[in-house]
């Protein structure tokens, strides 16, 4: 279709206003400790879309982190170990906060990291537990809610003491 070009600058500015309020309407959720957790909205490596909903029932540690991260690299090693002790009875889950571009699988090989990683490619998820650097994690409950927030690396004590009273306390 060839449309007179201011024409054409009303719809493109039309279709952005749109676009930026269904975004803006994505982000309205927000990080509060004690209530639910804010909705995910970031995919697996694989495209599928994650949800909290599918590890309903058990503590989640969700936990941010980027390639260019040391303190993540080394968390995530200790929560690899602490996965492999402890099963499955408290969810690791980590949320990538790298460009989309950026491949992130030699970082996950040379970790060999085999708890649940997706992708936050649009930020929303980010912007939602107010994440501004890297590494940041929240404990969840069994039930849903934000129990705790630590932004930096945690290191294996904090982290194993964490897993052991996750596992005491269902709620």
């Amino acid at each position: 279709m060839n449309w007179h070009p201011a024409v054409k600058s009303a719809v493109d500015l039309a279709c952005a206003l749109v676009l930026l309020s269904a975004l803006a309407g994505c982000k309205e959720q927000r990080l509060s400790v004690g209530a639910p957790a804010p909705r995910l909205a970031a995919f697996y490596l694989d495209g599928r879309p994650a949800s909290l909903d599918q590890w309903r029932g058990k503590p989640v540690y969700l936990t941010f982190w980027s390639s260019g991260c040391g303190g993540c690299a080394a968390d995530m090693q200790t929560l690899q170990k602490l996965t492999d002790t402890y099963g499955d009875r408290l969810v690791v889950v980590a949320v990538n906060t790298d460009p989309e571009q950026t491949d992130i699988a030699p970082f996950l090989a040379g970790l060999q990291i085999h708890y649940p990683v997706i992708r936050d490619q649009l930020g929303i998820t980010k912007e939602r537990y107010q994440v501004i650097g890297t590494p940041t994690s929240y404990l969840l409950s069994a039930g849903g809610a934000v129990v705790e927030a630590h932004q930096g690396m945690q290191g294996e004590p904090a982290l194993a003491a964490m897993f052991q009273n996750a596992q005491r306390d269902k709620s």
